[in-house]
């Protein structure tokens, strides 16, 4: 989970260093401050120009830094092992030890309302709730908050998540791009499994630890194999090498060599991350992107292309598939 560009504001502090936090207050009411939890504030303009992701990890800090007791569970302890997730979860997950204070706390982010206009500017800005569950749960600390083990992480979210979701969290925990305190073996998982007191959800780890394959490069990859499998499509090969009379061409995400189909996705990440992109600007990217399709359609292979779009929309993506010439065979249930 990566941190907020700028640091949460809190009271104690304040109070600590002067004496007093009362300038929050009257800063929060003149609209400069916005109040994140009770004691945490944020300036609001650098508030409103984080992105979601951001907001969700700067609220996450607040609940930690407002009571260090807490123990993050479940989606939030996903993000702070840095593991793949489609989407900002609507709540900060939290253990408790009591049954009867599990459940769903509406969102608590406010800025106070311009006397003027009588709006505060977080009406189009999402915030995030508290989610609490109680449920046995081992605690570690990591990257500085209290959060479940990772193992319990991942089993907790492939017992409760989508399919593709879940084949995504367990081919980037076993893949050895992470570190190794941040890695897991399969046999650990399956393991750790046996402890879940439901049959069903024993069964639900295996079967995503027989579609989990650690050559997968990107969650949008994972997610990819997982709805061709749930829609029925046969199972890909994943990073072939091809290669032309000029020599190397290049691996590609998916090669279906049945039918001569070339599968690739495309995310974002390629064209637009500094990281990925390397010494090439983003339109040398394309371009070579484009030369090596070329050269991958001259040896008689179809290319076919999806992204994000496609891997949360199946049917389009079975659309795609299908006008490439692979054959559907016995769609399943995608839960």
């Amino acid at each position: 989970m990566k941190t907020p560009p700028l640091a949460l504001i809190l009271a104690s502090r304040r109070r600590a260093l002067t004496g007093s936090s009362r300038s929050l207050s009257r800063a929060y009411n003149k609209g400069e401050l916005v109040r994140v939890r009770a004691g945490a504030y944020y300036s609001k303009p650098a508030w409103l120009a984080l992105k979601a992701w951001e907001r969700y990890s700067a609220t996450v800090a607040a609940v930690a830094a407002t009571d260090p007791s807490v123990s993050f569970c479940y989606l939030t302890a996903l993000r702070i092992w840095r593991l793949p997730s489609p989407r900002v979860p609507d709540h900060i997950h939290l253990l408790t030890p009591s049954p009867h204070k599990a459940g769903r706390v509406p969102p608590t982010t406010t800025a106070a309302k311009d006397p003027k206009t009588g709006f505060s500017g977080l009406e189009a800005v999402r915030g995030y709730g508290i989610s609490r569950h109680h449920w046995q749960a081992t605690v570690v600390q990591h990257r500085g908050f209290g959060v479940t083990s990772l193992v319990q992480t991942v089993l907790d979210c492939i017992v409760r998540v989508e399919l593709p979701e879940a084949v995504a969290v367990a081919d980037d925990v076993l893949g050895g791009r992470r570190k190794e305190i941040e890695r897991l073996t399969r046999k650990e998982v399956e393991d750790a499994s046996a402890y879940l007191a439901s049959a069903a959800k024993r069964r639900r780890v295996l079967d995503v630890l027989t579609l989990a394959d650690e050559a997968s490069e990107s969650a949008g990859e994972s997610r990819s194999r997982a709805l061709i499998h749930v829609l029925g499509f046969p199972a890909p090969v994943l990073q072939h090498t091809f290669y032309d009379s000029e020599g190397f061409i290049g691996r590609t995400d998916f090669f279906w060599p049945e039918y001569g189909v070339i599968g690739e996705f495309d995310g974002d990440a390629k064209y637009l991350d500094d990281d990925l992109l390397g010494d090439r600007t983003a339109r040398e990217t394309v371009l070579a992107e484009k030369k090596r399709e070329d050269r991958l359609r001259a040896l008689g292979y179809t290319v076919v292309r999806w992204d994000w779009k496609a891997v949360t929309n199946p049917e389009l993506l079975a659309q795609k598939l299908q006008a490439a010439g692979v054959q559907r065979r016995n769609p399943r249930r995608m839960d």
